[in-house]
């Protein structure tokens, strides 16, 4: 199951980041509000799949229409490695801890 829990600014995201999920994630993400800027934390997720990339995108769309700012953290190897497949990685703002 996968999970969001806010600290501040940051939506720290665990669990498994696959298409089973993501319509609860989209939801409890909804339910979060709109903070002006977010930084994304996925050092706790555990599988991904293509709909993760979708997601991010996603939120990276919501932000845009909002004129809000959105980071991403700790992106795990296994998704770095899809977004790399699929030529979106540099699409992907992330930030450096």
């Amino acid at each position: 199951m996968a999970q969001i829990t806010l600290q501040g600014n940051r939506w720290l995201v665990s669990g498994d980041i696959t298409a089973d999920h993501i319509c609860d994630l989209l939801s409890e993400s909804a339910a979060l509000g709109n903070a002006q800027n977010v930084e994304i934390d996925l050092a706790e997720v555990s599988d991904v799949d293509t709909a993760s990339i979708s997601l991010m995108f996603e939120w990276l769309r919501q932000a845009h229409a909002s004129k809000h700012k959105v980071t991403f953290a700790n992106l795990p190897k296994n998704l770095l490695s899809l977004a790399t497949l699929y030529g979106v990685l540099e699409l992907i703002p992330q930030t450096s801890h």
